[in-house]
């Protein structure tokens, strides 16, 4: 009921307040305005105002469930400071361009609102069509970022490549002292595929495994995939103690000066590497993962033997889109091909293929013992 009369451009609060009387439109189109205040409570003002909205041609559904998710149910200019009711205002007046469309949408907040009805007032106390335009977009920018960031700091993976299970069992016992149980482990503890100290029963894998030159059981044919998903579960339940940064913020000078040794953070986005080993043995070299963004050369050493996806040798031929968490372990200037690089080395705990994948825009690149790599301040 609230969603309809969003749909006409009808604030949140008056939209809850219908609601909660248990008055939808269309009974609130078949009861005289008299009953409307008297049997309902609701001021002329409220009524004249749902009156004159829905006349208009209500707003696709979606298109409003799309704007309020992108912009999290919040106004664009004063990102909630004001009040958090909200309403949906058309850009361009309705009774001007009959525009529904997304872009001629924005939330705004009912001071805002006011606002960017005062035509012809002081400019300081007015909001243009250009003004709305810009923070709108700007907002949901932002909204897109933390919602994204929510989503990698709960394991924003779809399908599970990789799992650096000797890492990942290292950083529990550090931080809970032991390996958290999952769904999962009675079960393999049961089968014996893994130790009671968290670790994998090699011995165990060896004799289920049929297939010798694949070693790990995430390639055998008899393996149990739910190892996998146990020891993702774990992996987990370390992001949810661990302060994982988005590696794009710090990929600049300010941070660089600041130190960003030891930080654990994620990334999103093209990796080059080799393909991956065939067959997968114990003795199968490390796999360099590595992207480039002058000045910098970010690189993890992945272990193939940890893989844990048949498909992964696919995505390996080719430039694939992943979230990667890890450990900054070293930040280095090598000079390659006769040019100094920022190196900067992390430790892979886990990668995969995200949820959500991030707009890279192309922007401004990065700028500057590491002011030399640096032509202007950072904004």
């Amino acid at each position: 009921m609230i969603d309809t009369y969003l749909q006409y451009g009808i604030s949140s609060d008056l939209a809850q307040k219908l609601a909660g009387l248990g008055l939808p439109k269309t009974t609130f189109e078949k009861t005289s305005k008299k009953n409307l205040k008297e049997k309902y409570g609701l001021s002329d003002n409220e009524v004249n105002i749902v009156n004159d909205l829905i006349q208009r041609k209500p707003i696709n559904k979606d298109t409003v469930e799309e704007l309020l998710y992108n912009s999290n149910y919040t106004c664009c200019i004063c990102k909630g400071t004001k009040g958090s009711s909200y309403i949906i205002h058309h850009i361009k007046e309705y009774s001007i361009s009959q525009d529904n469309s997304y872009f001629n949408l924005a939330v705004l907040c009912l001071n805002d609102h006011d606002l960017a009805h005062k035509k012809g007032k002081t400019l300081s106390l007015q909001l243009t069509e250009s003004d709305i335009h810009k923070a709108k977009q700007k907002w949901e920018k932002q909204v897109y970022e933390q919602n994204l960031e929510k989503a990698c700091r709960n394991g924003n993976i779809t399908e599970i490549d990789f799992l650096n299970i000797p890492r990942i069992l290292e950083l529990c016992v550090e931080l809970f002292g032991n390996v958290p149980h999952t769904q999962y482990s009675n079960e393999l503890y049961s089968n014996h595929l893994i130790l009671k100290s968290g670790a994998l029963n090699d011995c165990r894998i060896r004799e289920m495994n049929k297939n010798p030159e694949t070693p790990l059981i995430f390639f055998a044919p008899n393996g149990s995939s739910i190892l996998k998903h146990h020891y993702y579960e774990i992996f987990k339940a370390l992001l949810n103690h661990l302060n994982f940064v988005d590696l794009d913020h710090l990929l600049n000078r300010k941070s660089l000066k600041k130190g960003i040794v030891g930080q654990y953070c994620y990334y999103i986005g093209g990796l080059y590497s080799k393909r991956l080993p065939d067959p997968i043995t114990e003795s199968s070299e490390f796999m360099k993962f590595y992207f480039k963004r002058k000045p910098f050369v970010v690189e993890w050493l992945v272990d193939p033997k940890y893989f844990c996806s048949s498909s992964a040798k696919w995505r390996t031929l080719h430039r694939g889109v992943y979230i990667i968490f890890g450990k900054i372990r070293n930040v280095n200037i090598e000079s390659i091909e006769g040019k100094d690089q920022i190196i900067v080395d992390i430790r892979p705990y886990c990668f995969g293929l995200p949820k959500e994948q991030k707009d890279r825009t192309p922007s401004i690149a990065y700028r500057e013992q590491f002011d030399d790599f640096f032509d202007e301040e950072d904004n």
